[in-house]
């Protein structure tokens, strides 16, 4: 079996799956709003700094969450971003999914560094 081979099914499967095809619906959607796509690119942005904090221990800066509360609440209240959101999250527990399956194969012959 070529891992390399592996790899270019995987990136066809991933292409065909349920939550490739609704989250590259969504973002066409989304575009057609630069104004809305602005703003879930800084929700996004926002949410990432936030996580990385709590990630290193840290406490998130005020500021940044209160504009993530703010951005989180706004996005609720418009169908596209809403949409957007809900499929940019379940793509992501996929990718997660993929990556833990990936980081056993890592950490047998790396051990945890």
């Amino acid at each position: 079996m070529n891992v390399y081979d592996c790899a270019n099914e995987l990136a066809r499967a991933m292409r065909e799956s349920h939550e490739f095809k609704k989250l590259k619906a969504a973002k066409e959607a989304l575009e057609k709003d630069p104004s809305t796509k602005q703003m879930v690119d800084d929700f996004i942005k926002v949410m990432y700094e936030v996580q990385l904090a709590k990630y290193q221990g840290k406490e998130p800066e005020k500021d940044k969450v209160e504009k993530f509360q703010k951005l989180e609440s706004i996005l609720h209240l418009n169908n596209d971003a809403s949409e957007y959101m809900q499929c940019f999250m379940r793509f992501n527990m996929m990718m997660g999914d993929i990556n833990k399956a990936l980081e056993t194969v890592v950490k047998e012959v790396m051990g945890d560094r």
